[in-house]
C-alpha cells in the first residue's frame, strides 16, 4: 500500500462533471506541476549552478555541472529494465494476450516508463484500440508526461482509479498559451474538451464516445511508495558538489590573475609612465628593480587542495550512497572483481530496484487486464491474466568464466537444464540440454561402429591371452 494519494474523489465514474475535472487540473498546475517541472529540469541539466550570478563582473565565475541526475535515474531505470519484463503462459487465451503485448512493443514503452518513474517518482500510461499495420483493430499503447497527466483515485482503502486525466498547452505562432486540449478517462467513457487558460471549459458539452476496456485505461506506475524521485533527496548534494567543482576552477583563473606586489619600486612617476613599463612587462616577461631593498611577489589566496578533494569524494560518497546507485568508476568495480563481490557492492541499488520492480509489477497487471478486456470484446479467448507469470531479470554484467567453472563443479550433482540456466549465453536450457543428450547418444553409436569395423589381429588376440 502506498501513501495517501495526491487526488482522491467521494464520486463514482458515473458522477463525474466537466466541472470537476477542470478543477482537478487546476489542483494539478499549482499544486504538482511546478515541482515536476523542476524535476525535469533538474535532470535535463538546467540546475542552481547555471544561475549563479556574482556581485563583481571582475571575479570568475565558472559554471560547472556535472549531472549526477541523469546518471542515477538513468542507471536505475536500466538495472530494472535493461532487460526486457518475460511474460510466460500455458493457454492459447493468456498467450494471446502476451502476442499482442509484443505487437504493440511494450518493451520498449517501459524503459520509458521506468525512466520517467526514476525522474518524476510516477509514470503514465495510456491504452486505446488503433490499428495495425494491415489496418485491423489492435490494442495500443501510449506513454503520457507526467508534466501533463494524473489519475484521481476513490477515497476508499482501495485506493482504486476513478478517472485519469491528459492535458496540454496549445501555442499560437507568437508562442503565447492559447488554450489546453484535455481528455479524461473513466472506467467507460472518454471525455474530451477545451479549456481556456484560466482553465474554463470553452463549449459548455465535452465530446464524450465509450470505450470498450471496462476500467480506467489511464493508469499510473509509482516509482516508490511515496512518489518521489530517484535523486531528490541529493538535490541538496548535486548543488554542493557542482559548486564546488566550479569555484576550484575560479580559484585557479584567479590564482593566475593575482596582483604583482611591489616593495621599495615602482612602475613609473606618473599614471601615463606606468602603463607604458606595466605593458613591457606583460611583453618582454622581464622586471628590473633596484639593487637594493627592492622586491616583487604575487598577491594570491592560499587554498589546501588536498583538502577540497577529500570534501568533493565525500559529497559524490554520500549521493551515491543515498541513491544506492554505485559509483562505476570506484576501483572496487574492477573487470578481475567476482560476481558476489560486484553482488555486494550492488547491494543497496538492488534493495531500492526490488520496491521499484514490485510497483512497476503492479502497473504491468494492471496493463495486462486491460489488453485481456479490449482482446475479449474483439471475439478473442477470454484470458486469465493471473495465470501469465511475469519475470524482471537485472541488467547486469556475467562473469562467463565463473559461471562455467561452477557448472563444472556441479556437474553429476545438479540436473543439466538447471546447470545451463546459470550460463548467460544459452537462451533455452531445455533445448541446449536435449541437444547434449543428442550429441552424446551420436558419438556413443560412432563408437560402437568403429569398435565392430575394427580389423581382426592375431597379434591383439596373443596380447590379450598372455
Amino acid at each position: 500500500m502506498i501513501t495517501a494519494p495526491i487526488f482522491t474523489t467521494e464520486k463514482s465514474g458515473d458522477e463525474i462533471q466537466i466541472s470537476d475535472i477542470c478543477k482537478y487540473i487546476k489542483r494539478h498546475s499549482t499544486d504538482e506541476l511546478p515541482r515536476l517541472k523542476r524535476l525535469d529540469r533538474i535532470y535535463d541539466g538546467d540546475q542552481a549552478i547555471l544561475r549563479r550570478t556574482k556581485k563583481d563582473d571582475g571575479l570568475s565565475n565558472n559554471k560547472l555541472l556535472t549531472n549526477h541526475a541523469a546518471y542515477i535515474a538513468n542507471f536505475t531505470s536500466g538495472y530494472l529494465l535493461g532487460n526486457p519484463v518475460a511474460y510466460n503462459a500455458e493457454k492459447e487465451a493468456e498467450r494471446g494476450v502476451i502476442d499482442a503485448l509484443k505487437a504493440a512493443e511494450s518493451s520498449v514503452q517501459d524503459i520509458d516508463l521506468a525512466l520517467d518513474a526514476a525522474v518524476f517518482g510516477r509514470a503514465y500510461e495510456l491504452d486505446y484500440i488503433g490499428e495495425d499495420d494491415n489496418g485491423n483493430a489492435a490494442v495500443k499503447l501510449a506513454r503520457l508526461s507526467p508534466l501533463s497527466t494524473f489519475v484521481v483515485y476513490d477515497d476508499t482503502v482501495e485506493q482504486k482509479p476513478v478517472f485519469g486525466v491528459y492535458y496540454f498547452p496549445v501555442f499560437d505562432e507568437n508562442g503565447k498559451l492559447k488554450k489546453y486540449k484535455c481528455s479524461a478517462y473513466t472506467d467507460k467513457l472518454v471525455y474530451s474538451f477545451e479549456l481556456s487558460d484560466g482553465f474554463m471549459p470553452i463549449l459548455p458539452e465535452a465530446d464524450i464516445q465509450p470505450h470498450c476496456f471496462g476500467m480506467v485505461p489511464l493508469f499510473e506506475i509509482y516509482n516508490n511508495g511515496r512518489r518521489k524521485s530517484d535523486f531528490e533527496q541529493v538535490d541538496s548534494l548535486m548543488d554542493a558538489y557542482n559548486l564546488l567543482q566550479s569555484d576550484r576552477v575560479n580559484d585557479k583563473e584567479q590564482f593566475v590573475d593575482a596582483f604583482l606586489v611591489l616593495k621599495g619600486s615602482t612602475f613609473g612617476d606618473d599614471n601615463d609612465e606606468k602603463i607604458k613599463n606595466f605593458n613591457a612587462l606583460k611583453e618582454q616577461r622581464v622586471l628590473e628593480l633596484p639593487a637594493e631593498g627592492a622586491d616583487a611577489s604575487y598577491l594570491i589566496r592560499q587554498f589546501d587542495e588536498n583538502s577540497i578533494e577529500v570534501l568533493k569524494n565525500a559529497i559524490a560518497t554520500d549521493i551515491h550512497k543515498i541513491t544506492g546507485v554505485p559509483d562505476m568508476s570506484d576501483e572496487n568495480f574492477a573487470s578481475n572483481a567476482s560476481g558476489v563481490a560486484i553482488k555486494y557492492k550492488l547491494l543497496g541499488l538492488e534493495q531500492i530496484t526490488k520496491t521499484k520492480e514490485r510497483y512497476f509489477a503492479e502497473g504491468v497487471k494492471y496493463r495486462l487486464r486491460l489488453f485481456a478486456a479490449a482482446l475479449a470484446v474483439m471475439g478473442k479467448p477470454k484470458a486469465d491474466i493471473s495465470a501469465v507469470a511475469v519475470t524482471f531479470s537485472r541488467s547486469l554484467p556475467v562473469n562467463e568464466l565463473e559461471r562455467a567453472q561452477i557448472v563444472q563443479m556441479l556437474s553429476g550433482y545438479v540436473p543439466t537444464v538447471l546447470l545451463y540456466s546459470l550460463l548467460p549465453f544459452i537462451d533455452d536450457p531445455e533445448k541446449a540440454a536435449e541437444l547434449m543428450r543428442a550429441e552424446k547418444e551420436d558419438n556413443m553409436k560412432a563408437q560402437q561402429t568403429a569398435f565392430a569395423n575394427a580389423p581382426y589381429s592375431e597379434d591383439t588376440e596373443d596380447v590379450d591371452a598372455e
